[in-house]
């Protein structure tokens, strides 16, 4: 099948800038070495919060009555709050910190991290809790009616810790599955007004604070530079991303059953700094779509003239973005993610994508050697007519690109299905050689996960995106 007119500009080798294995492992311990020491800040602080704890006496006042749990409280509390701190400061999008570290690796510090500092946060309560009951020789519902009665700071933080436990249950993985991306969002900027109702009994009540003038310095230091960052690269950086490119639909074109391709046009794409693989958090604003932003990858390499992401029709946001109009609006937020090809060690290549998790992919190849040999993509999609891209990659076939495409629905049983594990070894004889780049459906991707260890490839050759638009 020969390129439409309207593609063929994506694919040419004049647009094509591989990236060699040698930039790739650059790229590699340069964000080792950021990730490094990202790490070495946050230990060092996190000392610093344990050493101003025992500068004022936490250790000595242990053995009173009820002192060990307040103690214990104290402690929980100010580790607790500091883990809130970084949280924010993990998912305030900073553009050096998440082209670095990743927003994936971010993602999982986050998720870890925010469980960590909820758990953290309730035992600080309860054992603040105990510890004061047992010193005035009162009951725990006696002390908690005092705390309310007679300290409105602390009823104010625990209506923050309730906030933080709303957003810790709906982040459990069974509850996200059963409420809306939107819902799950909007819970989520609750943590903002949790920060704020538990700022001032901090100052006001705890004792590692209302007495020492530096302490208390250097803790609003802290929240202020981590709300500055978030004003900066959360609302100030997409402002000014937009005012300079000014984005706009440029036309829709359909790739295959319910699948779309969006084409962006603007003014000085050429100076986004974004790679293949990428992806941005996109708004159109036509109808209601401004409120939602929506992660969509780049499904081709960026350039002058045009970004371009592709779509399915997954529910009622998916649906719509079908048919946008030429000429709308858009709003994004990027680029994010190091799904690119400095994550490569080898010079040889597997892609293997399911359904609309194609689209990184498909930008990847035009950043990846063309070497007959080097480069295979697996391709799995439900019927032919799920197919996307066949023309464009038809063009990469006859360029070197080993294309299998996979048609069929059912993913079987590792021995069974087409990417089982007989399968991989029979289509990928040398994959353990190479590195696997993955992106697909959940259920597709954590099979094909399973698998790969099956076959001994080794963890730092793998590299996946989760499909979850």
């Amino acid at each position: 099948m020969a390129l439409t007119t309207a593609v063929q500009p994506t694919t040419t080798t004049r647009n094509r800038v591989p990236v060699t294995a040698t930039a790739a492992a650059r790229t590699r311990a340069r964000r080792a070495q950021r990730a490094w020491d990202v790490n070495v800040v946050v230990a060092v602080n996190a000392i610093l919060v344990v050493g101003l704890w025992v500068r004022h006496g936490g250790l000595d006042s242990l053995g009173a009555p009820g002192a060990t749990f307040t103690a214990i409280g104290q402690l929980t509390g100010l580790l607790g709050t500091y883990a809130v701190l970084i949280e924010l400061l993990l998912m305030s999008r900073i553009g050096w910190l998440e082209r670095w570290i990743g927003f994936d690796r971010l993602t999982v510090w986050h998720r870890w991290g925010g469980f960590s500092a909820v758990t953290l946060l309730v035992a600080h309560a309860v054992f603040i809790t105990l510890g004061y009951a047992d010193s005035a020789g009162a009951s725990v519902p006696g002390q908690i009616a005092d705390f309310i009665r007679h300290y409105p700071d602390v009823l104010m933080s625990i209506v923050g810790l309730a906030l933080f436990l709303a957003v810790a249950v709906t982040s459990v993985r069974a509850a996200r599955r059963r409420v809306s991306r939107e819902t799950w969002y909007s819970v989520h900027l609750y943590a903002y007004l949790a920060v704020a109702l538990s700022f001032a009994h901090q100052l006001s009540v705890g004792t590692d604070f209302s007495n020492d003038a530096l302490a208390r310095a250097w803790w609003v230091a802290l929240y202020v530079a981590v709300f500055a960052a978030i004003l900066a690269w959360r609302v100030g950086r997409p402002l000014a991303f937009n005012a300079r490119h000014r984005l706009r639909i440029q036309r829709v074109q359909r790739e295959a059953d319910g699948v779309v391709s969006v084409y962006v046009s603007g003014r000085k794409l050429d100076r986004i700094r974004a790679d293949a693989g990428q992806f941005f958090l996109w708004r159109f604003l036509q109808g209601t779509g401004w409120t939602k932003a929506h992660p969509f990858s780049l499904s081709g390499a960026p350039n002058a003239r045009f970004l371009r992401i592709t779509v399915k029709d997954l529910g009622d946001d998916t649906r719509r973005m079908q048919r946008l109009r030429p000429g709308v609006r858009v709003f994004a937020e990027g680029p994010y993610g190091t799904f690119t090809a400095t994550r490569r060690t080898t010079s040889k290549v597997v892609l293997i994508g399911g359904g609309i998790g194609i689209t990184p992919l498909r930008a990847l190849l035009q950043t990846l050697p063309d070497k007959p040999g080097d480069v295979m993509l697996l391709y799995r999609a439900a019927t032919e007519g799920d197919i996307a891209f066949r023309s464009e990659l038809e063009v990469f076939a006859r360029r070197g690109v080993d294309v299998r495409l996979l048609v069929g629905t059912e993913i079987g049983d590792d021995e069974t299905d087409q990417l089982g594990v007989p399968a991989l070894r029979r289509l990928v004889p040398d994959i353990t050689t190479r590195d696997v780049y993955l992106c697909g459906p959940p259920p597709m991707l954590n099979a094909v996960l399973r698998r790969l260890v099956a076959l001994r490839v080794p963890p730092s050759r793998i590299h996946y995106e989760r499909f979850e638009y």
